[in-house]
């Protein structure tokens, strides 16, 4: 139970360096709050572990989009949508996923992203 509620307190996050936005360079952040989807989605101990690993590494991949050319980063970012969505379907139930769905796309488009 420890485990878990620590797990539910970790953020996570994913920073790149701020530059200075210009078309060409632009800065991704991405943050899913543990805690706030664990109460959304009511998960088990392990589904939180799971998840955690899969939102960080979600973030981290987000965050290096700004390494790409600007006319690849939308075909990038899909692709990486869709493996997260993938991997997180098989963590959770479908009630649990419409609910994560709805909360990535809160975290995307508040972070300027347009997943199409």
């Amino acid at each position: 139970a420890v485990e878990a509620r620590n797990a539910q307190e970790t953020e996570c996050v994913s920073v790149a360096k701020e530059e200075i936005a210009t078309t060409d360079s632009v800065t991704y952040q991405i943050r899913f709050r543990m805690r706030d989807m664990n109460i959304r989605m009511h998960l088990g101990a392990e589904q939180i572990q799971n998840l955690q690993y899969t939102c960080n590494d979600l973030s981290r991949r987000v965050a290096q989009l700004e390494k790409y050319p600007v006319e690849q980063r939308q075909a990038r970012l899909s692709a990486i949508v869709a493996e997260n969505l993938a991997a997180v379907h098989e963590l959770v139930n479908a009630e649990q996923y419409e609910t994560y769905l709805a909360y990535m796309n809160e975290e995307l488009g508040k972070a300027g992203l347009n997943v199409q």
